[in-house]
């Protein structure tokens, strides 16, 4: 059976670290498995990279200075990439199939503006965010429109949760939305060894809305327990500073994959304190190794309750102050931790990739 080229579009791909990205790779390599013909157009962040089965192409000749800030995207950067990619699609109209990604809206805008109308262009989006934008001032009220736009422009539709198809189909009037959830490789988290007991864990990104400094001061005053965070971001020297005053808290910054799921896999608790996410990979990742995670109830957290089961496998707190409350009260409830442990690592049992990269085919090849 022949099977289309697809043609994705990602603002950064593999090795540059986050859950968009992650998702892209895995997916991808698996459709490429499959019979997929796969090329990515994308930037050279941090550096270029060869995967057997897929083609890259880098679009632009930034670094991640010149297109990251602070928790976001500078403006320029942005337009660079949009412009170049514009560019380049005009030469690349013989794929079956363009992929592309939500973030940073105007770059799959653009793209998608130069190819034919009878081509099958797909969008995936990992939140809905107007509301978001319209509330943080003028310059993100053009992203307001830009998703606005989106929502018009593409009719084959992914959302990463059920949560985020919802919120598509009602703000946008956008039907038949698919969702492919993300997903986590279990055969390399699987582990349901003995834990070190209290060792909470954070791995992301160090940006403000994950909220890694009020993590740190909240673990940082818990009785018992010890606190590892590993990432990097642009608030790293900032959480550092913060963390030197306390000490059960240890802030590792980047380390390889490897050590990682190690350290992942030792852990008692994961901490996912960020104000606004999607479909988290980091807390099925930690789930798929056994580990429960705590999180906060907020707006923009998508993953509480769509990834994260309060009372099941894991904890969902109303503030900070109950995040410590909770963790103090598991700290002394270890069939309650064992309940969350086991009901965890079979909850991530549903998303390996092996099975959301299969649900993933069957939808572009069924539209093709």
């Amino acid at each position: 059976m022949d099977l289309p080229a697809l043609l994705s579009v990602n603002e950064s791909f593999y090795p540059h670290e986050g859950g968009a990205e992650k998702r892209a790779f895995e997916t991808l390599v698996r459709l490429a498995r499959k019979g997929f013909e796969v090329k990515v157009l994308t930037n050279p962040f941090p550096d270029h990279t060869n995967i057997p089965g897929i083609e890259i192409e880098y679009v632009t000749d930034m670094n991640e200075s010149q297109y990251f800030k602070k928790g976001s995207r500078k403006i320029l950067g942005v337009h660079k990439f949009a412009s170049r990619l514009k560019a380049k699609l005009k030469e690349e109209q013989n794929a079956d199939i363009y992929m592309f990604d939500e973030f940073p809206l105007l770059p799959a805008l653009k793209g998608a503006s130069v190819l034919p109308a009878e081509k099958l262009k797909f969008f995936t989006w990992h939140e809905v965010l107007g509301d978001f934008y319209r509330r943080n001032g003028i310059l993100w009220k053009i992203a307001e429109r830009w998703e606005r736009k989106a929502a018009s422009v593409f009719t084959n539709n992914i959302a990463v949760s059920s949560t985020v198809a919802s919120m598509i189909e009602s703000r946008y009037n956008v039907p038949g939305v698919s969702v492919v959830e993300n997903g986590v490789n279990v055969r390399e988290l699987d582990n349901q060894n003995q834990k070190n007991w209290g060792k909470i864990i954070y791995i992301g990104r160090i940006e403000p809305h994950k909220r890694v400094d009020q993590l740190i001061t909240t673990i940082g005053k818990v009785p018992g327990v010890e606190l590892e965070v590993i990432g990097t971001g642009s608030q790293l020297n900032h959480i550092r500073q913060v963390a030197n005053s306390f000490s059960n808290v240890k802030v590792t910054g980047h380390l390889p994959r490897s050590q990682v799921v190690e350290k992942l896999k030792e852990s008692w608790l994961f901490a996912m304190p960020s104000n606004r996410e999607g479909f988290s990979i980091a807390s099925l990742e930690a789930m798929a190794a056994s580990v429960p995670v705590i999180t906060i109830a907020g707006q923009y957290n998508l993953a509480a309750n769509e990834v994260i089961k309060d009372g099941r496998n894991g904890i969902i707190a109303k503030s900070f102050d109950d995040m410590s409350s909770e963790i103090e009260k598991l700290y002394r409830d270890e069939t309650a931790w064992k309940n969350l442990s086991q009901n965890a690592h079979e909850f991530s049992l549903r998303y390996d990739w092996e099975v959301i990269t299969e649900r993933l085919s069957k939808i572009l090849s069924s539209s093709w």
